[in-house]
């Protein structure tokens, strides 16, 4: 639940703690210079479900537009919350090095060396970013973009995992930096693929199958208009004014047809807001290898970075 993410993180960059209880609610205790946000409370119960909400009428209902969660943004606004946290890892090491990169690299006929192994301090950041979608009504997500700074590429797997991240606050190893891209790069990959998926969403939001039956009714109520207009206009004895005056009804109902559909098209078409809340950079040990391998006679040098907590490079 995104939502309830963003809300923790808010509430634990504070300093505060939240204690999951189950699905959807949370125990938080938020610390005292900051009760004033929330009516003198320093302990809330909040819930993330409406079901949930309302099996414990105590707690607070989190949602777009409720109390809680306007207090939440406003600190978040306020603070302009850009972070670093350090992950911890139990064993930076990884057995049978050589056999597992080789499997990673599909190599089966040629020869590998490890050239040099080193640990690294490896950087993620994770661009949280709010997302409108306004249609007939607007509905607001938030979304995470991970970018990995080792390869520039956006990381689906480790924000999937994010939940198997433990965080300490303050910095456990000192390893070199490897090379990483620039964080202005990084964010603009990140603003990119953040459009991608406001975009794929958006379409969901639409039935497009209702659209198109919608537009076809109108086309066959304004069809079958003109054609009574026309045999109207064809009967004997029809005077000419009134002739005129069904050919000015035949114009306005033109005109009225492509506004209706103009309207409909409005109407199933989704308007895009974005912004970013947030960012935060993630410290993650990482062990760097470099790598000789010769295939049919070609010589190519590799650099491969092994995360320990994720088990997989």
């Amino acid at each position: 639940m995104e939502l309830q993410n963003f809300v923790i993180e808010v509430i634990e960059t504070i300093g505060g703690v939240v204690e999951l209880l189950e699905y959807g609610l949370c125990y938080a205790m938020i610390p005292e210079e900051y009760s004033y946000t929330f009516n003198g409370k320093t302990e809330i119960l909040l819930a993330f479900d409406f079901e949930v909400a309302q099996e414990n009428p105590e707690s607070e209902f989190v949602t777009f537009g409720s109390f809680i969660l306007d207090q939440i943004m406003n600190i978040a606004s306020k603070k302009a919350i850009s972070t670093v946290r350090y992950v911890i890892a139990d064993n930076i090491s990884l057995s049978n090095a050589e056999e597992k990169i080789k499997k990673h690299l599909n190599i089966e006929r040629g020869v590998m060396k490890i050239l040099n192994e080193q640990e690294v301090m490896g950087r993620w950041i994770c661009f949280n970013y709010r997302v409108g979608y306004t249609a007939d009504e607007r509905v607001e997500e938030l979304r995470d973009v991970w970018i990995n700074l080792q390869n520039g590429e956006v990381d689906n797997e480790i924000r999937d995992n994010k939940s198997s991240l433990f965080i300490e606050n303050d910095l456990q190893y000192i390893y070199k930096l490897p090379s990483q891209i620039k964080t202005i790069t990084a964010f603009e990959k990140a603003s990119k693929e953040i459009k991608i998926v406001a975009k794929e969403s958006s379409s969901k939001i639409i039935n497009r199958l209702e659209f198109n039956g919608e537009i076809i009714r109108i086309e066959e109520y304004y069809d079958e208009i003109e054609k009574e207009n026309l045999k109207l206009m064809e009967r004997k004895g029809i005077t000419q004014k009134r002739k005129t005056e069904l050919l000015e009804k035949c114009e306005s109902y033109k005109l009225e047809r492509e506004k209706q559909k103009s309207e409909m098209k409005n109407k199933y078409t989704v308007d895009i807001d974005i912004s970013l809340d947030y960012g935060i950079v993630y410290i993650i040990p990482l062990i760097e290898y470099e790598v000789q391998v010769i295939l049919r006679g070609i010589e190519d040098i590799k650099k491969l970075y092994y995360n320990p907590v994720l088990k997989c490079f």
